[in-house]
C-alpha cells in the first residue's frame, strides 16, 4: 500500500470529521508548504483517527506512520 492509497482509504473509511478535514486539506498544504505541510496534515489526521479500527485502519495508519518516520 502506498501513502496515496492509505490517504484515500482513510478518507473513505475514517469517520472522524476532524481527521477528514485534515486529510482533505493535504493538497493545499503540499502546495503551500511542501513536504512540511504534508507531514503536519498527516500528523493531525492520525491524532484524530485513534477510534478508526480494524485491519484496513491498522495497515493504512502504519503506512502513514512509516512515511512520517522516514
Amino acid at each position: 500500500m502506498t501513502l496515496d492509497d492509505a490517504i484515500r482509504i482513510a478518507k473513505e473509511e475514517a469517520k472522524d470529521k476532524t481527521a477528514l478535514v485534515y486529510l482533505n486539506a493535504i493538497p493545499q498544504a503540499i502546495e503551500g508548504y511542501g513536504t512540511e505541510g504534508l507531514e503536519s496534515q498527516l500528523t493531525y489526521a492520525l491524532c484524530n483517527m485513534k477510534n478508526w479500527r480494524g485491519s484496513t485502519a491498522r495497515d493504512a495508519k502504519a503506512v502513514m506512520n512509516k512515511w512520517l518516520k522516514e
